[in-house]
This record gives structure tokens, C-alpha cells and sequence, in this order.
């Protein structure tokens, strides 16, 4: 099977995967897993119906390392979005936004981040 999703946020290169049928699985699977795991095996349980894969077991190690990839890139993400606003505020010559409005305009963790740093500031 390749993989080739198209939802938001997982675009993945094509790969081949193995895809278990849900119906097929079994308590014994995950007790076998489990214990790949234990021996230091990191090879997913992938599974889904239609030969499409739809959701992966996974070492937990393996999970807090994709949980801390992500948080950078929405880091680095914010950052980039920052500068770039920026650069086209200064290029401008509108008097812009203030950083209130910034964060209001961001939301999220950034708006967050922005009110933290405004309220450091006082």
C-alpha cells in the first residue's frame, strides 16, 4: 500500500506501509508490540480498513519525539510569521499595529507569548 493522505497538516511523501485490517486485530497484536517495544523495536502498528492506513501504535519514546518536533516547528512557524510581518511593517508606511493587536491577530500560543512579554514589560 502507498500513503497518500491529503487532510491538513499530514501531508507525508508517498511510502510503502503494511496495513492491518481492524478486524483483524487482535489483544495478542498490541501484547506483541508492547513487547518489540520493551526490546527496543520501534517499527509501528499500523492499521485501518480498505488497505488504508488510518491509525498507528507507536513507542512512547517515539511519541514525546514527534510531540517536541512539532512544538518547534510552531515555534520556528511563529517566528517566520513575526519577521515577516515585520519587515512589511517597516517597509510600510502605515503607522501598523500595535503588538496587542499582533497577538489578537495571531492567536493562539503567539498572542499568549505576546501578552506574557507585554505584561513582563510593566
Amino acid at each position: 500500500m502507498t500513503h497518500d493522505n491529503h487532510a491538513p497538516d499530514t501531508e507525508l511523501p508517498k511510502f510503502s506501509v503494511n496495513v492491518v485490517p481492524t478486524n483483524q486485530l487482535k489483544c495478542e497484536d498490541l501484547r506483541t508490540m508492547l513487547n518489540l517495544y520493551r526490546r527496543g523495536q520501534i517499527t509501528p502498528l499500523i492499521f485501518g480498513d480498505d488497505n488504508k492506513p488510518e491509525a498507528a501504535v507507536i513507542p512512547f519514546a517515539a511519541l514525546v519525539r514527534l510531540m517536541k518536533y512539532d512544538h518547534a516547528h510552531e515555534e520556528n512557524a511563529f517566528r517566520t510569521e513575526l519577521s515577516r510581518r515585520i519587515q512589511a511593517s517597516d517597509a510600510s508606511s502605515d503607522p501598523g499595529m500595535t503588538l496587542e493587536d499582533l497577538g489578537d491577530e495571531l492567536g493562539g500560543p503567539a498572542q499568549a507569548m505576546i501578552r506574557k512579554v507585554l505584561d513582563d514589560g510593566e
